[in-house]
């Protein structure tokens, strides 16, 4: 930091990157370099209802019936907490520098080059394979009501849709997430509303339920043993199933830089973290778990689509039925949207590395619409994947992509926690105020502890039940466990002296 904080904390004059490495300040290439063209609406939207997807609307389900209302409730809670921390901790650092490919150039410039390097790669590859999950899930959720189409017809229909995206500019990609978020938005706030007129007995049966699923079957389930323990236990089991609902949250950090003033924005956005997460999620999971009790077999069901959906089967319960169709057109929509988000981060990712040394820089030029087009090119490769699906149980798959995808997310969130603690040792090591940061987050460095041994924890324990007689298996373990020991690799080298930090 020491001679250049006038520099890191004073937006430049170019339309292009802070690239953070004397490596890129001369982007080779063809374009224009990247362009700040998200503006304050792109941002906030995306800061809202970006990571809103097929976590929430689909998976929460399954996380009712494993740990019941209050568990589930309860795991949604701690890692609102959790996610409120890391975006905290993400607007602090991004908005003093905005850098493009976030939290893993901040890492390469505040604790290792080689951690960065590793992690972003790492990070580019996880992004990458998620694409093609959620392009299936996409897929199978038009299966609800069409199954005469081939599902590789819906998939390259996709597939053109996202990359298209991609490849036209920033602001293209912040207008379709703009739309998408609305869409999420909307939906949410009427199930909410609609989910209390329910309980409070406004439905077509006029049943009156109140708390009486919290009775009867219970508010706790059960997991692998019974009593107290059992009810931990599924709590502990739901975390990442909560966590992968919470998804995609640095998409906000990755594009600081192609935000026009992000110093003024991030931070705006940053704020309202702990109004969207605990109104859009807990309150959510409070009223779908009043209103449809834990041991209802469907939520235990595997569709892939909005039947499996909690509420879709609180409202079909109560007599509402054109709720399911609605519900399959906004999560199909959230599914094609996460999808497109992950080529963006996956890209921005590459981008990043390249400006640092850490990958070719032919992957820092960019179109006339100041895409780093070759990085989004690399980014694609992997997305034919998809097509191995079309003969199989994409739910199973999916499934799989959900555990992979979650524990390289926390590790994400490992890293982040990591690199602000570093960055907040530097600060006071070298005299510096935080007062003078564009956005300072009250109570550090106290939240980036207690968010980063969280985070550990449940890492750490993601896959406890593994290890139990008799529920061993080698895809529960690796899905788990494979991030973690790729991670672990890349914890050789020593950190920056936080003197010589800059």
């Amino acid at each position: 930091m020491e001679g250049k904080k006038k520099d890191e904390t004073t937006i430049g004059t170019t339309p292009e990157v802070d690239t953070g490495s004397g490596q890129s300040a001369s982007i080779p290439g063809d374009g224009e370099g990247i362009r700040r063209d998200l503006e304050s609406r792109h941002i906030n939207m995306i800061a809202i209802a970006g990571m809103i997807g097929t976590g929430l609307f689909l998976s929460s389900g399954t996380t009712i019936a494993t740990a019941g209302p209050a568990g589930a409730l309860l795991a949604y809670i701690v890692m609102g907490f959790v996610t409120a921390g890391v975006s905290y901790t993400t607007g602090e650092i991004t908005s003093f520098m905005p850098s493009t490919g976030g939290f893993i150039r901040h890492a390469t410039k505040f604790v290792e080059p080689a951690l960065g390097a590793a992690t972003g790669w790492n990070f580019w590859y996880t992004m990458s394979i998620s694409v093609p999950a959620e392009i299936s899930a996409a897929a199978t959720l038009i299966q609800f009501w069409n199954t005469s189409v081939n599902p590789g017809v819906w998939i390259t229909i996709f597939l053109v849709f996202i990359i298209t995206v991609n490849f036209c500019g920033v602001r293209l990609y912040g207008e379709t997430e703009v739309v998408f978020a609305s869409l999420k938005i909307m939906t949410i706030i009427g199930l909410i509303i609609g989910g209390l007129v329910i309980d409070l007995g406004g439905g077509p049966n006029g049943d009156r339920i109140g708390f009486r699923y919290w009775q009867d079957p219970g508010a706790f389930n059960s997991y692998l043993v019974t009593g107290s323990s059992g009810n931990f236990l599924a709590f502990w089991k739901v975390l990442l199933s909560a966590a992968f609902s919470y998804g995609n949250i640095q998409v906000v950090a990755i594009s600081g830089s192609e935000t026009r003033q992000p110093r003024k924005i991030i931070p705006a956005a940053t704020r309202k973290t702990f109004f969207r997460v605990f109104f859009f999620y807990v309150l959510s999971i409070l009223i779908v778990g009043m209103i449809v009790p834990s041991n209802d077999p469907s939520l235990s069901i595997s569709t892939g689509t909005a039947q499996q959906s909690p509420f879709v089967i609180a409202f079909t319960r109560s007599g509402v039925s054109v709720l399911p169709s609605i519900i399959n057109a906004v999560v199909c929509t959230s599914a094609i949207s996460s999808g497109s988000a992950c080529v963006f981060i996956a890209s921005r990712t590459l981008y990043g590395l390249s400006c640092d040394g850490h990958a070719p820089r032919v992957l820092q030029r960019c179109n006339r619409f100041g895409t780093p087009h070759y990085a989004v090119g690399l980014t694609c490769v992997l997305m034919p994947l998809v097509y191995l699906n079309v003969a199989n149980n994409t739910s199973v798959v999916f499934g799989w992509f959900v555990n992979i995808t979650t524990v390289a997310g926390l590790i994400g969130w490992i890293v982040i926690e990591i690199t602000y603690i570093r960055f907040f040792a530097g600060l006071k090591a070298q005299g510096y105020s935080r007062n003078e940061l564009p956005y300072k987050v009250p109570g550090q460095p106290y939240i980036s502890w207690a968010t980063l041994m969280m985070v550990i924890f449940v890492v750490f324990f993601s896959g406890f039940d593994v290890f139990t007689t008799g529920n061993f298996t080698a895809s529960g373990f690796l899905t788990c466990y494979l991030n973690v020991f790729i991670f672990a690799s890349e914890l050789s080298a020593p950190f920056f002296n936080t003197m010589v930090m800059d």
